[in-house]
């Protein structure tokens, strides 16, 4: 069965209007896609669901679209880089990450801020894709 087919194993473990969470136990693989502009309070809850599902699964692999995700604020680039990458790199077993750029320039710069920021507490690999295809044949390597 090709990997990218959806597979019996693959459920959304969370969704809502700002973001669409699955994970595919067979591949210990989480897809996550975010839709438009989060306000903090929404990015952290996010953020923390992220660390809920680490806790409860085995995720080797993690791809991130963020096609069309919006700015993000500094001060959460601070909280991200800072408190929650740690904690996401220690509580998880994720060895590579694929993000797929924004075509937002905004969220695009952001992120990769955090990644400068935060890139001392992450253990695992993070490569950026422009689609879905090369991101999921690069993590698909591990």
């Amino acid at each position: 069965m090709p990997i990218d087919k959806q597979t019996d194993h693959n459920m959304i473990y969370f969704k809502n209007d700002k973001i669409i969470i699955t994970y595919d136990e067979n591949l210990k693989l989480v897809r996550t896609q975010w839709q438009d502009f989060v306000n903090s309070e929404e990015y952290r809850q996010i953020l923390d669901i992220y660390l809920q599902l680490v806790t409860e699964h085995p995720v080797t692999r993690w791809i991130g679209d963020n096609t069309n995700a919006k700015a993000i604020r500094p001060a959460d680039q601070e909280w991200t880089a800072r408190e929650w990458a740690p904690e996401f790199s220690r509580r998880g077993q994720v060895k590579r990450m694929a993000v797929i750029v924004a075509t937002d320039i905004f969220n695009k710069m952001a992120v990769e801020n955090m990644l400068m920021k935060g890139g001392g507490g992450v253990a695992f690999d993070t490569h950026f894709f422009e689609n879905e295809t090369k991101a999921l044949a690069w993590v698909m390597e591990v």
